[in-house]
């Protein structure tokens, strides 16, 4: 092989793999990231332009020219399908005004870490610790391990650490539900009382509802252990939970699902949020004509490359999320047309299959993607999950028969809504109510899900 051919196939080999590698880029990225990366590539690439009023027809024409060897990096040619007629924009936009984005938690409480007294690396240490919290306000790592991983001192976590504690809501900023009640008790003035010293010194008992050892080893009278767990039960388990789930106020759907009058699941593409991306004309001009300067011929090529790479991988993410879409709705039709209960087991190595692609193209989809249909936004991810068989045993993966964790968690939810306040369901009991739905569930796993679900065991929800 000639050392010209060598080196041509090694400059295709190359152009092919960044082609990938934008492909990937732009496939995981969010509908905010995408933004900042296409308004990136606008003011870094000459021949890149925004064309706002450009028509489908019109952002469908490629540019003409002999540059056809650059143009064969990988990608195939493709124009997003699911452009929405003028009747299901207007019912889509109706839908956008319907759903009202609440306060964050991490933005209720960014508002108040501008307003207080903490400046230089205590005040950064703040932030990274608001940002580590969970939906709940319990933090995700310890301060420990972020001093140690972002090198702030003891004195700087610590003084941050106690100022997020007295923020609002009270209860943010702990470790576990221990803390956070320990927080709570101590914002009320309840340092030195006897309902503090209960959750601090007998935790255990108090769960396992064994309040006449409680009693003995605080040196209390029963009825004065009665009363303290009156102020326990006052208390609010799960601090962050009158604020918006996610954290992002800001959240675009990538698709909308929609019932026509005919009864059908459509599935549309929003792409709202992108651009129109079209080439200068005049650039491409001089690119037709051969420029006498080498310089600026590669440069061109150089970015008329990467422009085509960055249109092509967009055209790209959008059909791959509609056809991942497409599938979860053809696989979940149950969830779409009766609700969260009727979610089913499902894996991404079966959608993979389906749709002839590798696992993790599937995984980095439906990383921040949103869906929006009558029940609400919904990130795809949410659509994946294991099971439990529906009246056999527990079920590994996903299964014709196989119920969602999702699901039975819904379930779940609704038992505890309806149950009597002075006697709650405990786990064992939730079980067998389960069961007598048809779904088989181990008692362990109940308490699994009770946890993930942020719900208090019964011997605390009791009175509440």
């Amino acid at each position: 092989m000639s050392e010209v051919s060598l080196q041509h196939g090694m400059t295709r080999q190359m152009v092919a793999g960044q082609s990938m590698q934008t492909g990937m880029q732009i496939l995981q990225a969010s509908s905010l990231e995408l933004k900042q990366l296409i308004r990136q590539a606008l003011e870094t690439n000459p021949l890149l332009e925004d064309v706002p009023d450009a028509s489908p027809e019109a952002l469908a024409d490629e540019p003409s020219g002999d540059l056809d060897d650059v143009r064969d990096d990988g990608w195939n040619e493709f124009t997003a399908e699911g452009r929405p007629s003028a009747e299901a924009a207007a019912r889509r936009d109706f839908m956008y005004e319907s759903v009202v984005a609440p306060e964050s938690l991490k933005s209720h409480l960014m508002d108040q870490a501008v307003h207080s007294a903490l400046t230089g690396r205590t005040r950064e240490a703040l932030l990274l610790l608001i940002d580590s919290l969970d939906d709940r306000g319990f933090l995700t790592e310890s301060p420990e391990e972020l001093e140690e991983r972002e090198c702030f001192s003891m004195k700087d976590m610590g003084e941050a650490l106690a100022v997020l504690r007295g923020m609002d809501p009270p209860g943010v900023g702990a470790r576990d539900l221990r803390d956070s009640l320990l927080i709570q008790l101590e914002q009320r003035g309840l340092k030195r009382s006897l309902a503090f010293r209960l959750v601090k010194r007998c935790w255990r008992e108090l769960a396992a509802h064994k309040y006449g050892e409680a009693a003995l080893l605080l040196g209390a009278e029963p009825e004065e252990v009665a009363a303290a767990l009156e102020i326990v039960r006052s208390l609010t388990p799960d601090p962050g939970c009158a604020y918006a789930p996610g954290g992002n106020p800001h959240i675009l759907p990538d698709v909308v699902v929609e019932e026509s009058a005919s009864g059908e699941l459509e599935v549309t593409l929003t792409s709202e949020y992108l651009p129109k991306l079209s080439m200068n004309e005049q650039y491409m001009e001089m690119m037709a004509e051969g420029s006498g300067n080498r310089d600026l011929r590669q440069y061109l090529r150089k970015a008329f490359r990467e422009g085509q790479e960055l249109m092509r991988a967009l055209d790209m993410r959008q059909e791959t999320i509609l056809k991942l879409a497409r599938a979860i709705v053809r696989k979940q039709e149950a969830f779409f047309r009766a609700g969260p209960s009727h979610l089913k087991a499902m894996g991404m190595e079966e959608i993979a299959d389906e749709l002839g692609v590798h696992v993790s193209t599937v995984s980095r989809a439906c990383r921040d993607k949103y869906l929006l249909c009558k029940w609400g936004m919904r990130e795809l991810r949410a659509f994946f999950s294991s099971g439990v068989s529906a009246g056999g045993e527990a079920a590994s993966g996903a299964g014709e028969n196989s119920v969602a964790s999702g699901a039975v968690q819904e379930l779940m939810r609704a038992l505890i809504a309806a149950e009597n306040p002075a006697r709650p369901l405990s786990d064992a009991r939730l079980a067998a109510a389960l069961q007598e739905k048809g779904v088989n569930i181990a008692r362990r796993t109940v308490a699994k899900y009770r946890e993930q679900m942020k719900i208090l065991p019964a011997s605390l929800r009791k009175g509440i």
